[in-house]
């Protein structure tokens, strides 16, 4: 990678948490298509309200199982440090 973007990331990476997140999530919105059927800030924010609102249902109605974070990255630790 170039110095130039190596600067970038390391710029990027000293920005307080929510304006890392609209970073990601405004570069994450540059690589869609540009079709013309562009999501809005209010759009993009009520499908994730929904899909937010969706997981929730699914867990209050125990058809899902929710896994402890440190049992998830123990296995994942696992699996990548098995041979």
């Amino acid at each position: 990678m170039s110095s130039t973007f190596e600067a970038l990331v390391d710029q990027a990476l000293k920005l307080p948490d929510e304006q890392r997140g609209e970073l990601a999530a405004r570069l994450l919105r540059s690589l869609e298509s540009n079709d013309g059927d562009e999501v809005t800030d209010q759009e993009w924010a009520a499908a994730w309200s929904a899909e937010l609102d969706h997981r929730i249902r699914e867990i209050r109605d125990g058809r899902i199982d929710l896994i402890d974070g440190d049992q998830v990255l123990n296995e994942l630790r696992d699996i990548t440090e098995s041979p």
